[in-house]
């Protein structure tokens, strides 16, 4: 029977050492960064592309590390670097105004990403909390919620989200060890 698990953790995946396998993907991935930000350059203009292609690339060698190696902060890294190169690219190609919460949104998926990988809970609270708060400050920014109303959704979600992080905090310090 096929293990999964004890396949992963070796040091070899299909005969091939992982470090092997980081490399070819380090090469492949400064083969296609390279391309794209010589695309974005010279065939598209526009030059604030490259960054986000290197940011992008960038988090999925980190991801591939993460997934040979099991390493938690590579993962987060990996999943951080993608919603930031995603989200740039995106915001950049097709000139979307405020752009800063497409950033806050894509480093609030990039935990709720990792909670589904790793099974942190850090990763759950602190995504939840960006995605909130990049969702309220957008809708404020294009004018659906007046100043007054944002303030107030705003402040009534930080006092729950405070209180929720206080009370799990308690429960979990109370524990029996």
């Amino acid at each position: 029977m096929f293990d999964v698990k004890n396949f992963i953790v070796r040091g070899r995946v299909f005969g091939v050492k992982k470090s092997t396998i980081l490399l070819v993907s380090c090469l492949c991935n400064l083969l296609f960064c390279l391309t794209f930000v010589l695309l974005s350059i010279f065939l598209w203009q526009n030059y604030f592309l490259w960054f986000f292609i290197f940011c992008f690339f960038a988090g999925l060698h980190s991801l591939i590390k993460s997934l040979l190696f099991r390493l938690d902060s590579a993962c987060y890294f990996g999943f951080l670097l993608i919603g930031v190169g995603v989200a740039g690219i995106l915001s950049y190609s097709f000139s979307w105004p405020f752009k800063y919460f497409y950033f806050m949104l894509g480093s609030g998926a990039a935990s709720l990403l990792t909670y589904l990988f790793t099974k942190q809970k850090f990763h759950i609270f602190l995504g939840i909390l960006l995605l909130a708060s990049g969702v309220i400050s957008y809708l404020f920014c294009i004018k659906v919620l007046n100043l007054a109303l944002f303030l107030t959704i705003f402040l009534i979600f930080l006092f729950i989200f405070a209180s929720v992080c206080a009370i799990l905090f308690v429960r979990y310090y109370k524990k029996p060890k």
